[in-house]
């Protein structure tokens, strides 16, 4: 891998690589224990796992075994094993953009510090939804798939926040999206977006609002997500970790396919 080297910090403290590579095993666990809940075959090297079994799992193999499963069930299959939780976190959405009509968003922002990638390769890997859906499972394990419908625009499962079940969701790219908040100085926008609940299409508050500034041997970027004032805290804190995981391993899939 290109040397690449990654500071992160959420809410003023820092976290080391390290500390984001054992709450990725871990979700990458949990992962493998919901799917084996709701009836998919959970393999390594060919040999069908237990509950206990799953647990035993390497950091390493735990990782390759839920993105070859999430992989092999693809997203019809996917939308069938999770039928029944999709259509209660689709209630969830709703409810709580009803209960928080008129009121502020809520925010979850993660901090990287990057050597070693540019702004200009990162934006060519985030920005075109096409290269980026050759990342999304890979780097993280609450993505359950994205693939692009047309430009700016993809299908996308995710458990936002590490909290309760996946979400089913139509996301858009939308550089002209009423600005939540100015930019920071020096920054530029990298990433702005809004989301559709993919049953139904109907308009859900969770929005992106990424930006970055470039660094003589890198850059710095600010990751952004919004939330209906009336989400879980919980929710809204997990999220912060859920971008901290993503954005660390995507630059560092970056800097490894070069």
């Amino acid at each position: 891998m290109s040397d690449i080297t990654i500071d992160c910090a959420i809410d003023g403290q820092s976290y080391a690589t390290e500390q984001l590579d054992r709450l990725r095993h871990a979700r990458n666990l949990h992962v493998l224990h919901q799917m084996k809940r709701l009836g998919a075959n959970i393999e390594h090297d060919h040999k069908p796992l237990s509950d206990d079994e799953i647990d035993c799992l390497s950091a390493e193999d735990a990782h390759e075994v839920n993105v070859a499963t999430t992989l092999a069930y693809g997203v019809e299959g996917l939308r069938e094993l999770f039928a029944e939780q999709l259509r209660m976190s689709d209630r969830m959405w709703k409810d709580w953009d009803a209960a928080s009509a008129g009121l502020p968003l809520q925010t979850a922002r993660a901090e990287l510090r990057v050597t070693g990638v540019t702004v200009e390769e990162f934006r060519a890997h985030v920005a075109d939804f096409d290269e980026l859906q050759k990342l999304v499972v890979e780097a993280n394990p609450d993505h359950f798939f994205f693939y692009p419908d047309r430009a700016g625009v993809a299908y996308a499962m995710e458990t936002f926040g590490m909290y309760g079940t996946p979400t089913d969701v139509m996301v858009a790219a939308d550089p002209k999206l009423p600005a939540p908040f100015d930019l920071d100085e020096g920054f530029q926008l990298l990433l702005a977006g809004h989301t559709r609940l993919s049953s139904d299409g109907t308009p859900v508050s969770i929005i992106a609002y990424h930006q970055c500034k470039p660094l003589p041997n890198g850059l710095v970027v600010r990751l952004c997500a919004l939330f209906p004032a009336k989400a879980p805290r919980e929710l809204v804190d997990g999220h912060k970790l859920h971008l901290a995981i993503e954005f660390t391993k995507t630059l560092e899939l970056i800097a490894a396919a070069r």
